[in-house]
């Protein structure tokens, strides 16, 4: 909504009409753009970003409706006498007009809510945000429905596509949402420490024990018990767990007294449970008790159609944690979405970040993604490969590496040598397909700085 704001500005800067009192987004599909130079627009559109980056930057403070409206005009007029460029009259005009276009009460009461969250709540639990897909919709519905019973869960999927949320999310819509949600990574505890950390110690049960420690599972009484990567837990923890659920008692160490307990157990784990235990590294019985209902988390490669709203969401998060306005460039989107994720969710928000944090301007193109990105993975080289096969002028020989390099290098520019390096190719080779590439419009040519050079397109 902050860039929607920053471009529905910038229109109506430009000339277009404005509905007394109405938001800047709240008109945005109302105004129709009004016809002004390029080179004027694109000013505009800068000087309107500028100004919401300054709102962002002035959330959290503490500061009145009055005090931040007088913050913007200075910082309006400190913005507009920096651009010699603008004509006098419209400079002018921009000067009075952009607080009083701007909806300020709206967009403080945005920002203030994005900006005071911590990083990773800010716009919480991307990995939950609605999409297209039948799959991750599916699981929602599996999880609404299986949240109002007491029986465990078990979510499978690989690392980052967001386990903890789903968990988080399951506690939330349960009977117990007003008891304790308690969380815990078995992966991250040597497996002495995780036993007595879960179940509990008698004070004296071991070397350091000087008091008494009640427990995790305790600790969950009348909440659920989260326990992450479960299949990284020891057998003697897994062997007090299965007791744990069948008896709904635990003795801590060290103790021999039995105490009652009540929680629900939600347990997550990116292995294959079955497998391991068919190879007797996770017990068969703990397994039978855990997957009552078992909820499969796809992998983000497997519902590309949510990637999409999944960059919007996670856009506009990065840009108000930096407290800047940034879009994705068209080739950059679509390298995003091509791209395979193996971090999934979690890798795509690191990214998404990264890109906010260090772009100098406001679109940010393809040359800013990390290579393996920047070829779009497996979607982008398989695209180029069905372009490059049977196209004269191109060895059959060369199309898997020359896919490869098309790929890393969509939206750059690449030259002669580039391909004599990549390909292992002589110059006469090169030359000729870099004729075939631009032929076929592969590659455009983009000027001979250093030699001719070509900017790959889209396949």
């Amino acid at each position: 909504m902050i860039i929607a704001a920053a471009a529905d500005l910038a229109g109506r800067l430009a000339g277009g009409g404005v509905r007394p009192g109405a938001g800047v987004a709240e008109t945005a599909q109302t105004l129709s753009p009004p016809e002004v130079p390029p080179e004027e627009r694109r000013l505009l559109e800068q000087l309107a970003r500028q100004v919401v980056e300054t709102m962002l930057g002035l959330a959290g403070k503490g500061l009145s409706l009055s005090q931040v409206q007088e913050a913007v005009q200075r910082a309006a007029q400190k913005l507009i006498t920096s651009r010699p460029e603008l004509p006098r009259s419209l400079a002018a005009r921009l000067t009075g007009e952009v607080p009083r276009l701007l909806n300020l009460e709206h967009l403080v009461d945005l920002a203030g809510r994005g900006l005071e969250l911590p990083p990773l709540a800010a716009a919480a639990e991307p990995e939950l945000v609605p999409g297209t897909s039948a799959a991750f919709a599916q699981v929602l519905r599996d999880l609404e429905q299986v949240a109002a019973t007491d029986f465990p869960v078990l979510l499978l999927g690989e690392t980052g596509t967001g386990k903890e949320l789903l968990a988080r999310r399951l506690h939330r819509l349960s009977p117990r949402k007003s008891g304790p949600l308690v969380a815990v990574n078995c992966a991250a505890l040597p497996q002495s420490l995780l036993e007595s950390e879960l179940f509990g110690h008698e004070k004296g049960a071991f070397t350091g024990a000087s008091q008494a420690h009640a427990g995790l599972v305790r600790a969950a009484a009348g909440g659920t018990l989260f326990l992450d990567e479960i299949g990284q837990a020891g057998p003697q923890v897994q062997a007090r767990l299965l007791r744990v659920l069948e008896q709904r008692v635990v003795t801590p160490v060290g103790g021999s007294r039995e105490i009652p307990v009540d929680f629900r157990l939600v347990a997550a784990s990116h292995r294959d449970l079955a497998r391991a235990a068919a190879q007797g590294s996770f017990s068969r019985a703990l397994l039978y008790r855990l997957q009552v209902v078992p909820i499969f988390l796809p992998p983000l490669r497997e519902r590309r159609e949510d990637i999409g709203p999944l960059l919007e969401h996670l856009l506009t998060q990065a840009c108000l944690l930096a407290k800047k306005t940034r879009g994705l460039a068209p080739q950059t989107r679509q390298a995003l979405v091509d791209y395979d994720w193996p971090g999934n969710v979690r890798e795509l928000s690191h990214v998404i970040q990264r890109l906010v944090v260090l772009a100098p301007e406001y679109e940010i193109g393809p040359q800013a993604l990390p290579p393996e990105i920047a070829g779009g993975g497996q979607q982008g080289r398989k695209r180029f490969t069905q372009a490059l096969t049977g196209l004269d002028g191109v060895p059959a020989k060369r199309v898997e590496g020359l896919a490869a390099l098309l790929a890393a290098r969509q939206g750059q520019e690449l030259a002669n040598q580039d391909l004599r390096q990549a390909l292992g190719c002589s110059d006469s080779t090169a030359k000729n397909i870099l004729r075939a590439l631009a032929a076929a419009g592969l590659v455009q040519a983009a000027g001979s700085r250093g030699g001719r050079r070509y900017r790959v397109a889209a396949p």
